[in-house]
């Protein structure tokens, strides 16, 4: 009777024990389960903040390397002010000497004073001199003007020609222009020009020269473009020139990014954007174009217009300040591009050019049509220029037209998390929902066959009644009461680990259905994308038909500049413009 009050005490105490016991294996079940949770959470938040990160390191390099362009730009002026301010005096003072001769408000002997003071502050400037014999053919001095005009010759033999050719056209000295021109361009050669020629050839398209009735001007640039298309390649080296504008005026990608879908689920959404670019293309160079035939002449004298075109061979820099120049310009090409340096790079390379010393006449025509900025052209000049560039241009357009067309993916692959598929425009979206959920639900039955109990835990379902008879048979009746505490909380045990499976099953459950549900959103989303994606590419790219019609109506002849009937320049444009 003893042993069994005993006994029962023993069993009361292990079992409030056991009660605890698997009070603490529930609560600490929960707090795998939640722990578990807020891993993936973690894990979510640490790769977006990964994200983030790296966007915050792109954008820091950006900032800085604008940040060095400003600084190095700064620096650049002020080397320039410390080497050339002289330069600019120069300049300034030719352009005033010029004002002042037409409003006759200074004196002669103010004008010479000035004019030979400068020479010396520029002994390698050819615009010095140049300006000397300027004051000496205004003071009527023929033997300083005369002097300085060979000096000026010597130093840059082109620019004086242009520049006195300029200058005697302004004095309406018609046949001195004419005969400074003609000195000008026989002595250049047509593959390397000098970087002035456009502006002898801009004042020839405007009809600022006079009449050339002997057609020297016309027959030298006839000449030139006669010489060129006979060399091996030429045909092919402008095609490759114009498609090289066109890449350059081409935009990466639309400023709007539309596709939110793509751009996270696809691998392909980086050339996606490229190729899109190349379909804005069409619209962009159809504006241009518009752009340049739909303006006129600006209603000048002839005075003003040639003011213009003298001005800007007077203000110009010289060939010793083109580096820093150039330097100069990549760096705020940087600047506006807000530090990316490879677009700026991108950018410099089409203009580059137009700070070379020398280049070819076709050169100058491309740098006209897309560079005007740049290369000083007028309307004229421009609308010449594309004119007479018209079926290099249409076969360049046409090479970007077949090229983009082809680099358009036929099929659009995209990853939702672990699944992967592909439409080529959205047509197949049973299909696809369908896959996705099978596809998730294998994941689903996979990972839930994944969570099962362990050995152990299956044998304590049954294991304790074993350890019981054990312990009755080795210890007794005490043995006994031991072994079913023991088996009690086996079997406890059992039951707690199948309600945590249970519970986790259920977790995973609801969390494959919220993943079919979202998933099959995001897969409808893609595949709206893609469609919009196809609208759009097709849309711009029918804008190609615009820009091929207005080339294919432009007449070469219409835009020629050449001698008529009665041997005078004539500059004559279409209805259409």
């Amino acid at each position: 009777m003893s042993n069994r009050v005993i006994a029962q005490a023993d069993l009361s105490h292990i079992a409030n024990r056991l009660r605890e016991l698997g009070d603490y294996i529930d609560t600490t079940n929960g707090n795998v389960i939640a722990v578990g949770r807020e891993v993936e959470a973690l894990r979510d938040d640490l790769e977006e903040l990964t994200q983030d990160f790296h966007a915050f390191v792109d954008a820091q390099k950006l900032s800085s390397r604008a940040q060095l362009a400003e600084t190095r730009l700064v620096k650049l002026r002020q080397e320039l002010e410390q080497k050339y301010g002289h330069y600019a005096v120069i300049r300034r003072t030719t352009k005033g000497i010029l004002q002042a001769n037409d409003l006759a408000i200074v004196r002669q002997e103010t004008i010479r004073a000035a004019s030979e003071e400068l020479i010396l502050r520029a002994p390698e400037y050819w615009l010095a001199p140049a300006l000397v014999a300027l004051s000496a053919w205004i003071s009527d001095n023929e033997e300083i003007a005369q002097r300085a005009l060979k000096e000026a010759l010597r130093r840059d033999e082109e620019k004086t020609a242009l520049f006195f050719a300029l200058v005697c056209r302004r004095a309406e000295r018609s046949a001195s222009a004419l005969r400074w021109a003609q000195h000008y361009l026989v002595r250049q050669d047509e593959t390397a020009l000098d970087r002035k020629s456009i502006l002898i050839v801009d004042a020839y398209a405007s009809g600022l020269l006079g009449r050339d009735t002997e057609g020297l001007l016309t027959r030298q640039i006839d000449t030139w473009i006669a010489r060129l298309s006979e060399k091996a390649g030429f045909v092919e080296e402008q095609e490759r020139r114009w498609k090289k504008a066109l890449d350059v005026m081409q935009p990466e990608k639309p400023e709007e990014d539309n596709y939110p879908y793509l751009a996270k689920y696809s691998p392909l959404i980086v050339h996606m954007q490229r190729v899109l670019g190349g379909a804005y293309l069409h619209e962009k160079f159809y504006n241009h174009l518009k752009q340049v035939f739909e303006q006129q002449p600006p209603l000048r004298t002839l005075v003003q217009e040639l003011d213009r075109i003298l001005t800007s061979l007077v203000t110009d820099f010289d060939a010793a300040e083109q580096p820093l120049r150039a330097a100069a310009a990549l760096e705020q090409l940087v600047v506006d591009a807000g530090g990316d340096e490879e677009r700026a790079k991108r950018e410099m390379k089409l203009k580059e050019k137009a700070f070379e010393e020398r280049r070819d006449f076709m050169q100058l025509l491309t740098d006209a049509a897309m560079n005007p900025a740049e290369s000083h052209a007028s309307v004229m000049t421009q609308k010449m220029a594309l004119a007479v560039s018209r079926d290099w241009i249409l076969s360049a357009y046409r090479d970007h037209i077949a090229e983009n067309r082809a680099t358009v993916p036929n099929i659009i692959p995209f990853k939702i998390g672990g699944f992967e598929g592909e439409t080529a425009d959205g047509e197949n979206e049973v299909e696809l929902l369908k896959r996705f959920q099978a596809w998730n639900d294998y994941e689903r039955d996979l990972a839930l066959a994944n969570l099962r109990l362990t050995n152990g835990q299956k044998f304590a379902q049954w294991g304790g009644i074993l350890v019981a008879v054990l312990g009755f048979y080795l210890g007794g009746a005490v043995g006994l009461v031991i072994g079913i505490a023991i088996g009690v909380y086996m079997y406890y045990s059992y039951r707690t680990a199948v309600r945590a499976l249970e519970e986790q099953r259920a977790a995973l459950m609801e969390d494959y259905a919220k993943q079919g549900e979202s998933g099959a959103a995001i897969l409808r989303g893609i595949l709206a994308e893609v469609v919009d994606y196809r609208d759009e590419f097709a849309q711009r790219d029918a804008e190609s038909k615009n820009v091929i019609d207005f080339l294919s109506e432009l007449n070469p002849a219409e835009f020629r500049v050449s001698m008529g009937d009665r041997r005078r320049i004539q500059i004559q444009e279409g209805s259409h413009v």
